[in-house]
Parts: C-alpha cells; sequence; structure tokens
C-alpha cells in the first residue's frame, strides 16, 4: 500500500516538473536558436569590428552543457528575443571551486573579455569540452609541439579503450590549478616528478591492469643514488624520472627513438656523467653497442637503471666486492663467450687466484677486474690504449706491487688448474695429489688394521694374550715421566698454532664454505683471516726455532734429537707390527723409546713445517719476492702451500689423532700431553723395552753404594 502512494505522489510531482523542465530548455534553445542559428548574425563592436553571434546547433548538442537551456547561464534573458546585450556569462556561478582556482593559475591571465574569458579560453563557449575526456584536444590547442610529442609516446596508447589507466595532461598538470614548472609546488617541478610519476607507477591496480612488468622502479628509484639526492638532499641537479625518460614524448626502451634506447642510453647519460659517458663510447663496449651489438653492456647493465647506487655503497654493481660478479654475467656466459670469440674463463680464473678469493673473502681493497682493465674505458689487450696492453702491463700491476710490474708483465694471469697454468706447477700438483693418495691411503689402512688388532684383543680373556708377560701390580701403577713441562708448553703451542693456521688458511680459500662464514661476518674486510693466519704463522715458526734450541742447546734435547733418529730398526718393528695385525705374529715388537709411528709425526712436522714456513713467506712477501724473481716461484710457493695444508691435516686426522684419541685402548683421549706422565701398564703395551731398561738402570742403581753414584737417582 506505501508503495503505492509512493509512486503516485512520483507521478503527480516530479515527472510533471520534470518534463516541464525538459521541455521549457529545449523550447527556449529553440528560440534562441530561431536567431542565433543564422551564420551572418554579428554584432557591431566598434571601429567597424563585428562578433559573429552564430550558435551552431550542432555545438550545443555535442556540449557538455547540452542539458541546460540558453537562460540558465545567460540568466539575465528574461524575454526571448531580448533587446539588451545580455551580461558575459559567469562560470564561477556554478563552478565555483575552479573559478578560485584558476585565477591563481598559469592560466590565469588567458582570454580579457568578461569574468569567465579563461573558462572558455581552454572549454569553449557553446561546444563545452570536458577535460577529462578532451583534455589533450584542448591543451593541444595552444600547447601544439608538446601535444605531438605525446601522441607520438607510449602514454598515447589507444585511447579507445576505456579502461587504461592512460595519463593525459591534466593527469600530471592538473586541471584548473595548473602552475609553472619551475614553481616548487608544481607536480612538474623537479622536485615533485617522482610523486607524479608514482601515481601511475606504483599503483598496484595500474601496474596489474596496464600489464607494466617493472613494478617497482619507483621504489627503487627512491632508494637510488638519484632518488636520494633528489628526494632526500634537496638537489635539484639530480637526475629525476624526465631527465632520462624525456616529458612528453616518452617512448619504449625498444623504440630506436627512446631515449632509453640501449644506444641512446650513453648519449642520455653523458648529459650529466659526460666524462665517463665519452670514455665508454671509445670503449669496446661503447663501440660495439653503437654497431648494434646489444649484447654488449651499456651504463645501465653495469650500473643498473633506475636502482643505481653510488659505487662504493653496498649493493652496488660496481662496488670493488660485486664489480667482478658483474662482469662475470657476460664474460662467463656461454653463448656470449661463444659468439662474439672472447677468451674463455675469465671471471672463473679470476675467482681462484689470490685475488679473486679475497673479493670472495669480503677485501674491498684487493684488486678486481676494474682496477687492472679499467672501468669506463676497457680496451681490449691488444690495443695500444688498453691497461692491460703488454707494454701497459707492467706500469698497471706497479700500482699495488710497487717495483715488481716487469715480472708480472711476462706472467699469464688468468690461470687455473688444467688451463694455462706452468707446466711445473701442474707437475708439482700432481706429485702432491700421489703423495696425498699414497700416505693418507697408507695411513688409513695401517691403523684400520692396528683398529681391528685391538677390537680381537678385546674379545679374548681380559685383553691380553696369555703369552705376553704380566706387569707386577707395582710397577702397572707406577708414572713414567714422558715429556716435560717444558716439552709440553712446546707441543701445546704447536697444537694451538696449528688449529688456527688450518681454520684461517682454509677459510681463506674457501671463504664461501657455511664454517668460514662466522669468520666472514665478524671481521671488515679481510683482515682478520689473513693477519690471523700470519701471526700464527710467525709463532709457529718462532716455536720451531726455539725447538731446534732445545734439541741442540740442552742435554735432554739432544738425548730426544738421539733417539728420534730413524734407524734399521724401525723398518723391521713396522713390518712386524703390521704382521701382528694381520695375525701372521704373535706379539707387538718391543719398542723403545719412540716407535716408528712417532718418528714418522715428528719428522712429518719438521719437514711441513719447513715447507709451510717458506712458501707462505713467499706468499706474504710476494712484491719482494717479485723484484727479484718471476711470478713462477709465487705460483709454485702457492700450490706447494696449499697441498702441503692439505696433507698435514690429513696426516694429523688420520696418524696422530688415531694415535691418541681413536685407538681403543687409550680411547677417549691420552692425557699424556696434559700430565707429561704414562703409567706403567700403558708403557708396558707401547715401550716395553725402554720399560725394561729404565727397571733396570734402577736396580743396578739402587745397588750401587753412594758415594758411587753420579747421578741423580730415577724414581
Amino acid at each position: 500500500m506505501a508503495g503505492g502512494l509512493l509512486l503516485v505522489w512520483i507521478f503527480l510531482t516530479i515527472a510533471p516538473n520534470a518534463f516541464a523542465a525538459l521541455s521549457g530548455s529545449a523550447s527556449t534553445s529553440e528560440e534562441c536558436l530561431a536567431c542565433h542559428n543564422d551564420p551572418n548574425l554579428k554584432k557591431e563592436t566598434g571601429e567597424g569590428r563585428y562578433a559573429s553571434l552564430f550558435v551552431a546547433p550542432a555545438d550545443l548538442v555535442q556540449s557538455a552543457h547540452k542539458g541546460l537551456a540558453c537562460t540558465e547561464c545567460h540568466n539575465d534573458i528574461s524575454v526571448v528575443p531580448h533587446a539588451a546585450t545580455p551580461q558575459p556569462v559567469r562560470c564561477g556561478a556554478c563552478h565555483r571551486k575552479p573559478h578560485e582556482t584558476v585565477p591563481k593559475s598559469a592560466h590565469a591571465k588567458l582570454g580579457s573579455d568578461g569574468p569567465s574569458a579563461n573558462c572558455i579560453a581552454c572549454h569553449g563557449s557553446h561546444r563545452i569540452q570536458k577535460i577529462a575526456a578532451d583534455g589533450n584536444v584542448i591543451c593541444a590547442s595552444c600547447h601544439g609541439r608538446q601535444a605531438k610529442q605525446m601522441a607520438a609516446g607510449i602514454h598515447a596508447g589507444s585511447r579507445g579503450e576505456k579502461a587504461r589507466h592512460l595519463p593525459t595532461c591534466v593527469t600530471c598538470h592538473t586541471a584548473h590549478a595548473v602552475t609553472s614548472h619551475r614553481d616548487l609546488a608544481s607536480p612538474t617541478h623537479r622536485s615533485q616528478i617522482h610523486d607524479t610519476c608514482a601515481r601511475c607507477h606504483a599503483d598496484p591496480k595500474v601496474i596489474a591492469q596496464e600489464g607494466i612488468v617493472r613494478p617497482r622502479v619507483v621504489a627503487l628509484f627512491a632508494q637510488s643514488i638519484h632518488g636520494q639526492a633528489i628526494l632526500q638532499k634537496g638537489n635539484l641537479a639530480a637526475a629525476t624520472c624526465t631527465d632520462c625518460h624525456g616529458t612528453h614524448e616518452i617512448r619504449r626502451a625498444v623504440d630506436p627513438a627512446s631515449a632509453v634506447f640501449k644506444q641512446n642510453v650513453a648519449i642520455t647519460c653523458k648529459r650529466c656523467h659526460a666524462d665517463e659517458a665519452g670514455q665508454f663510447q671509445a670503449s669496446v663496449h661503447g663501440r660495439a653497442v653503437s654497431r648494434g651489438v646489444f649484447a654488449a653492456p651499456t651504463c645501465t647493465n653495469c650500473h643498473g637503471e633506475h636502482g643505481i647506487t653510488a659505487t662504493r655503497a653496498q649493493g652496488s654493481r660496481v662496488a670493488p666486492l660485486t664489480v667482478s660478479k658483474t662482469c662475470a654475467a657476460c664474460h662467463e656466459a656461454a653463448q656470449v663467450v661463444e659468439e662474439f670469440g672472447l677468451a674463455p674463463r675469465r671471471a672463473g680464473t679470476f675467482f681462484e687466484s689470490f685475488h679473486g678469493l679475497a673479493v670472495r673473502g669480503g677485501s674491498p681493497v684487493v684488486a678486481n677486474c676494474a682496477s687492472c682493465h679499467g672501468t669506463h674505458n676497457i680496451q681490449p689487450s691488444s690495443d695500444p690504449r688498453s691497461t692491460v696492453n703488454p707494454m701497459n702491463l707492467s706500469r698497471t700491476c706497479g700500482q699495488c706491487h710497487r717495483g715488481a710490474g716487469m715480472q708480472l708483465a711476462g706472467s699469464r694471469i688468468h690461470v687455473a688448474p688444467g688451463f694455462g697454468e706452468h707446466p711445473w706447477v701442474t707437475l708439482v700438483r700432481r706429485i702432491y695429489l700421489v703423495i696425498i693418495f699414497v700416505a693418507i691411503g697408507g695411513m688409513s689402512l695401517h691403523n684400520g688394521l692396528d683398529f681391528l688388532a685391538h677390537l680381537r684383543e678385546r674379545w679374548r680373556a681380559e685383553g691380553r694374550r696369555e703369552d705376553e708377560p704380566r706387569v707386577p701390580p707395582e710397577v702397572a701403577r707406577r708414572l713414567f715421566e714422558r715429556f716435560t713441562l717444558n716439552e709440553r708448553i712446546q707441543h701445546f703451542t704447536l697444537f694451538v698454532t696449528f688449529t688456527i693456521l688450518v681454520i684461517t688458511g682454509f677459510a681463506l680459500k674457501f671463504p664461501d664454505a657455511w664454517w668460514a662464514q662466522p669468520l666472514v661476518w665478524m671481521e671488515s674486510g679481510y683482515a682478520v683471516r689473513a693477519w690471523s693466519h700470519r701471526i700464527a704463522g710467525v709463532l709457529m715458526t718462532l716455536a720451531a726455532g726455539y725447538h731446534l734450541a732445545y734439541l741442540f742447546g740442552t742435554q735432554r734435547g739432544r738425548i730426544q734429537f738421539r733417539l728420534m733418529q730413524p734407524c734399521r730398526r724401525d723398518v723391521g718393528e713396522a713390518w712386524g707390527m703390521v704382521a701382528f695385525n694381520l695375525g701372521l705374529r704373535s706379539h707387538r715388537p718391543r719398542f723403545h723409546r719412540f716407535t716408528y709411528v712417532e718418528k714418522l709425526e715428528y719428522w712429518a712436522v719438521i719437514w711441513g713445517t719447513a715447507v709451510m714456513a717458506g712458501t707462505g713467506f713467499i706468499m706474504w712477501l710476494q712484491t719482494v719476492v717479485l723484484k727479484r724473481w718471476p711470478l713462477l716461484v709465487i705460483d709454485l710457493a702457492n700450490v706447494v702451500h696449499y697441498y702441503e695444508a692439505w696433507l698435514a691435516m690429513l696426516a694429523v686426522l688420520v696418524w696422530h689423532f688415531y694415535s691418541v684419541i681413536f685407538r681403543p685402548d687409550i680411547y677417549p683421549m691420552s692425557r699424556v700431553w696434559l700430565t707429561g706422565t704414562m703409567t706403567g701398564e700403558q708403557m708396558a703395551k707401547d715401550h716395553p723395552a725402554e720399560l725394561e731398561e729404565t727397571l733396570a738402570a734402577e736396580t743396578v742403581t739402587s745397588l750401587m753404594p753412594e758415594d758411587e753414584m753420579t747421578g741423580p737417582r730415577v724414581s
């Protein structure tokens, strides 16, 4: 019932009024057009001039105000036809906000005939045009050049597609509050361009609907060196969006007419970076790009596009720690290397070199690709201008290795195992690999047999063979000295320095390994690992020097050295031990002070210390070495040092640790290196000949009169 009454009310009140308004509008306009539809209708404006009063009916039909009667704008006309001249139309009566804004804009002085003359200048008089639909056409009447540029750009698009978010003039310049691009508040002022472009290029809806393939350009620019300079520091000389892409004629990067087309990038960058761009254009890369070789890099390939950062900023593509990876993107690409005949494995060999390992380890001061080949002025090595041309190489290398450039100039730099290295280096590497395989393999086999022999003994009653002599309880419980405090301190020093050398040395060689990351993380650059390694090496060398003085400067040292010397009996004992482990003999050899196992360990340490110290100092003092000897000396020292380190570490793990930790009868660890003593029971098993000699000497000494004793009594 209520719904019916509402319909009746609408029919009786609103509908008649609406019909009357529409019919009144149409009838009033028709009455006006009875006169104003005449093309010859004019009025005299003075001095023989006339103004046309013609109004085309088509203009009214296509106008944004087509639903309004003439008298709604010319509201001082009450009788048609009228005799008096109507007052100028006041657009502000309806469009108050634009009417207040325009006088403050750059368009304030457009037109001079009446208060709405500036409105008519853009929108027209009777065929009123909407900015939203006809903005570009309206602006083109005055700004023809800019309109043509806009029409040729990517933002022109196909405007028949209603769903597209294509910008028009007013998108960037606004409609009524248009101000000069020199005005700080203008959206086209240099300080505001980023935000203006961001309205579309940072809007997820626009990005999705327009299929913009680079959705983070706004955020990347804000983080870039250009963005920070202009947005945070207010440096208006810094590049912004329009400096690279243009203002009105913005084109796609694949368009040859675009300012960011690959062949034009250097020209665009040259506006600000004249020296660098000039060097690049004359370089091997710049010449290739100018010839249309788009696989060659240009400015943005190395520095980035929107996210360009300072050359030494963290994360920069051309920072000292990352520039070599940037170069590798092309110089390690198989297709690029093959197609253009580039020298292979340049990046790979660099990262395996001393310099490359330092870069991988985080050193910001070591030489990288740009240090030798240049930055923007890169030339082929055959070009006399190249920094790596044979004629210039000594000067280039001499920047870091003063006085050593001549030796480096005649050497191959980009080498790797099996790729371009000197035959002697290859020979030494192969010899060491054979030694490591034979030595460590033999040690593993020996210890494996010994381990099985100890397990067999455990399976027997109380772990002792019936034919083995039993040790008297009083002797079994006694402690016999093996190492003095002095010797234990020497051993501890060796243990500490060796451990530091192994960890830091392999961390230098394998900086990307997970176990090396704590060292890489805690240091600044390359200092901690390198200097820890060097300090430990010096301390070990000093400890070795002290040990030599101890051996030849003390009575105990001379005795120990004499007993440690290899002899023929060691060969027989080694064979006897192997035979026992294989079950071919019923008892172990009767060892004296030092077994063949301990002698092998000792002399391996002596040899390894000498080799590692010698090669280590050659690598450390490489500039001094290169002043006298060729790079081959350092290459040989490097390969010897590396494989000797593997040999030493594996020997300690396989040979020494088995003897003092993993051997079943002493597991979990022999405490001799801490206490310096060994029980009589262990002595009877490991050094029975020495135990018998000691006990016999004690017996003889106890039977001698006190006045005939010439030395201290052994207890």
